[in-house]
């Protein structure tokens, strides 16, 4: 019952600020812009992976300076240090044909 009154409390909570919480891993906070697509501009290099983790596995580089899509939407996994920033905020992005997720520190979002 307490369980219910806090997830129902949260989604009134998400209703008010124009936000969807989408539940599932990788945990997706999404605002109403997010049916536009963006494009991510790698600060640093970083690994594109094939989850929110570290751990993920590598699938390719987003080399600093370049650009690549992304869905506008924030993403939340494993923790992680990476441009001086302790975060859990990943980003989702496309290159060649290949989508995953890099640290969110390290990279602009629009750009």
């Amino acid at each position: 019952m307490r369980a219910r009154r806090i997830l129902g409390a949260s989604m009134m909570s998400a209703a008010l600020l124009g936000t969807t919480l989408v539940v599932g891993s990788p945990a997706v906070a999404q605002t109403n812009a997010s049916a536009a697509s963006c494009t991510a501009l790698a600060l640093e290099t970083v690994v594109i992976r094939d989850r929110t983790n570290l751990n993920g596995t590598a699938l390719a580089q987003l080399n600093k300076g370049e650009r690549a899509s992304s869905p506008c939407r924030m993403y939340y996994g494993g923790a992680y240090e990476k441009c001086g920033i302790n975060s859990t905020r990943w980003v989702k992005v496309t290159k060649h044909g290949v989508t995953g997720y890099v640290v969110g520190t390290c990279v602009k979002q629009p750009a």
